[in-house]
């Protein structure tokens, strides 16, 4: 017997989500989560919380099995009861700053499938499971290896990894992380190609991974190129063997491309180990003169102590390059600012006063700026926007000393490893690294 819920109170809702119903994540060591946003660290939680992550892993259980698991089932019924999971505080938390969270994303986007939530049963079990969302990280084969990232998701990282933490070799045999069994993993998604809507491929680095290239076949064959496909990718390799990706996109209805840049320039290429500038501008050029049609393109930005001052140089640098257009309604090409909460010594907020008030300072100059390259009054707003709410959750944290000379022995650490050297990249905009231990210039 089906229960009976008022699904558009709950699409108005301010807690409820809908993907413990129609989606899934997994990232390539099998873990399971309930989307990509959902706070992975067990640390951030009560060791008694019922929802301390993961949810389960494909490597030990079958994803169908996963989908009924204790925790998946406890999050759906705290989801009917009005509950905010502690894992899902990221999205409340850009609510609350007027942002657009992936909850409501999710609402919109797959308002039809409230439906599901009649089949409930009282402890949160689903007898049917229709994934019409996919989130699979399947390994983290990745030709980057950007300051931020880590291992975990990004195969480039083992050297350094290593050479960082030599005492963790006796457990970690090889770089690539990936489901046990690749070939069982894609398996269990025969089933749901009938139901999916929209596939999100992120990675480690979707554009060089075969399975990623075996889905869309998948998709072609069965003739379902009506799905939406999302990517978040360094853009890098445009070709996998003699296929170039252009030709597969072109059969789609709906791409979205979010393309992750950290820097431009010497600042890119060392914030992004493997990014080089001059290609990923020729790659993006390809794109834009290519008539691959898109639903959504923009950039990625993630922004931390590194990349904090450089954000403006950067807009300035794709609007000189004509990969950002400035004159009109930017509803296809765009550009969002995520900011690095973990490693913690990466969060902009604790970086020393003086940089913030550095950063004000060209805030407040930077309007002039754009209208000088002739932005439309749109593009500067947006902008001017985004800009200001980077300045104010920057100063709603103050100076952090510990962090920072985290930062320090790290970026230290890491140059020697890679022959890099911090005050050469970043002398105009913070100087010696020693100045980042001091709250005032």
């Amino acid at each position: 017997m089906k229960n009976s819920y008022n699904l558009e109170e709950l699409k108005k809702s301010d807690s409820f989500c809908i993907a413990p119903w129609m989606t899934s994540h997994t990232w390539p060591d099998g873990r399971v989560f309930p989307c990509c946003l959902y706070n992975t660290d067990p640390a951030d939680y009560d060791k008694s919380d019922p929802l301390l992550p993961p949810f389960g892993n494909v490597n030990e259980s079958e994803l169908k099995d996963v989908w009924n698991s204790p925790k998946y089932k406890e999050m759906r019924t705290q989801m009917l009861d009005g509950k905010k999971p502690i894992g899902c505080s990221r999205c409340y938390h850009l609510e609350d700053n007027g942002g657009l969270s992936y909850r409501q994303k999710f609402t919109k986007d797959f308002s039809h499938t409230f439906e599901l939530v009649n089949h409930t049963k009282e402890d949160g079990h689903l007898d049917e499971m229709k994934l019409y969302s996919w989130d699979f990280r399947i390994s983290n084969f990745c030709n980057f290896k950007c300051r931020s990232c880590g291992v975990d998701l990004s195969s480039s990282w083992y050297s350094d990894q290593l050479a960082l933490f030599p005492e963790e070799a006796q457990f970690r045999k090889k770089g690539l992380i990936s489901v046990t069994d690749k070939s069982s993993f894609m398996d269990m998604l025969h089933p749901h190609y009938e139901f999916v809507e929209e596939i999100y491929f992120a990675g480690g680095e979707p554009l060089i991974m075969p399975e990623h290239y075996e889905i869309l076949d998948k998709l072609i064959e069965l003739n379902r190129t009506n799905t939406r496909i999302r990517y978040s990718t360094n853009f890098s390799k445009l070709k996998f063997g003699k296929r170039n990706v252009f030709d597969m996109w072109r059969k789609f209805d709906s791409l979205s491309l979010y393309v992750s840049v950290d820097g431009v320039g010497s600042i890119g290429e060392y914030v992004r180990k493997g990014y080089n500038h001059d290609e990923f501008v020729s790659n993006i050029k390809s794109f834009l003169d290519s008539d691959v049609g898109f639903h959504e393109f923009g950039y990625m930005v993630t922004y931390g102590s590194l990349n904090y001052l450089h954000l403006f140089d950067m807009v300035i640098e794709f609007i000189n390059q004509g990969i950002l257009d400035k004159t009109v309604h930017p509803k296809q090409i765009t550009m969002t600012f995520v900011p690095i909460t973990q490693p913690s010594y990466y969060n902009c907020q604790f970086l020393p006063t003086w940089v913030k008030n550095k950063f004000k300072k060209r805030l407040d100059k930077f309007e002039n700026e754009l209208i000088q390259l002739e932005c439309g009054e749109y593009f500067i707003s947006e902008m001017m926007t985004k800009f200001k709410n980077i300045y104010d959750r920057s100063i709603s944290a103050n100076f952090d000393l510990s962090e920072m000379e985290k930062l320090k022995s790290f970026t230290n650490k890491l140059d020697k490893i890679r022959s890099e050297k911090f005050e050469v990249t970043f002398n105009e905009l913070y100087g010696n690294i020693d100045n980042l231990l001091k709250d005032e210039e």
